[in-house]
């Protein structure tokens, strides 16, 4: 048992150290962004009024009148972020040693989010493990020591929806093989409730390249039955139609409702594949990363 705990405990910090080097790389990118032009919470000038603080004069604007300027700022609202990830038995799948398997990609995903979420200054909960929105290191601490934990029930396959507030935003991360109806459900009811997501699609290289030849037996992984295939490079094509129509189809429907769909391969660089869900996020009009 101790020999145990001491494995994870090495996994968990593994998995940290990993995490906050890809989220410090990518928030030191979208921060120098941010600073560009003439500030990032800059609203406009408005004159002097008594009770203004004088911290808030704009000393430049000032001196080219003979009025007294001060700078005005937006109103930064905190955001309300639930993060869930897949943890069914299909995400335990890798084709390979020397690729992670799906559940330790989004793992990785999740923390590294998590600490990015957390420098924006955002709340952040875990979702189908505890849904109670934390910020900064407290978010970061928790997330980190609850990422291996088994998830209980049904919330393993999908999000427990009652647990997400509403007019929040959502970051879903699976395999998403189950049924589109299913997703489509989810989509909608939390889209209903001014919810706004990404959904971020891991999936396995063989899973997307079906490179299988010759008489296979392919396990079911969530309880299905096992199917055997005298010879699997005959189903390659219509399979890979298949996969192509589904990964269409969940786009479409994230598209839809002014969701953003980004699709992930387990055996791409993982830095590469976050800074690009960063900026799908960052550049949304509707699901926004602070700064």
């Amino acid at each position: 048992m101790r020999l145990k705990a001491e494995e994870l405990s090495s996994q968990i910090a593994t998995l940290y150290i990993k995490a906050d080097r890809i989220a410090n790389t990518i928030w030191e990118g979208l921060h120098n962004r941010n600073k560009d032009g003439v500030g990032d919470n800059f609203w406009q000038f408005r004159k002097y009024e008594y009770g203004d603080s004088a911290h808030l004069i704009d000393w430049k604007k000032t001196a080219k009148s003979n009025e007294t300027f001060i700078q005005e700022k937006e109103l930064q609202t905190l955001q309300n972020f639930f993060i869930w990830r897949d943890t069914s038995k299909s995400m335990n799948f890798s084709s390979s040693d020397t690729i992670d398997t799906k559940k330790d990609r989004a793992n990785l995903f999740t923390l590294a989010l998590t600490i990015i979420l957390s420098k924006s200054g955002e709340n952040i909960a875990l979702n189908g493990i505890n849904s109670k929105l934390l910020k900064g290191k407290e978010a970061i601490s928790f997330i980190s020591n609850q990422i291996t934990k088994e998830v209980k029930g049904s919330y393993k396959s999908i999000p427990n929806l009652n647990d997400i507030k509403n007019n929040s935003n959502v970051i879903l991360i699976g395999d998403f093989l189950n049924n589109i109806k299913e997703n489509e459900k989810t989509i909608k009811e939390l889209s209903n409730r001014g919810i706004n997501g990404i959904l971020i699609h891991i999936l396995d290289p063989a899973e997307i390249d079906f490179p299988y030849n010759g008489r296979i037996n392919f396990n079911g992984l969530e309880g299905e039955k096992n199917i055997l295939i005298g010879k699997a490079e005959s189903v390659r094509s219509n399979y890979k139609k298949a996969l192509k129509v589904h990964i269409e189809k969940l786009n479409k429907l994230a598209n839809s409702y002014s969701w953003k769909y980004f699709i992930d391969t387990s055996n791409e660089e993982p830095s590469a594949s976050l800074n690009k869900i960063c900026n799908l996020m960052t550049n949304s009009n509707k699901l926004v990363l602070g700064s």
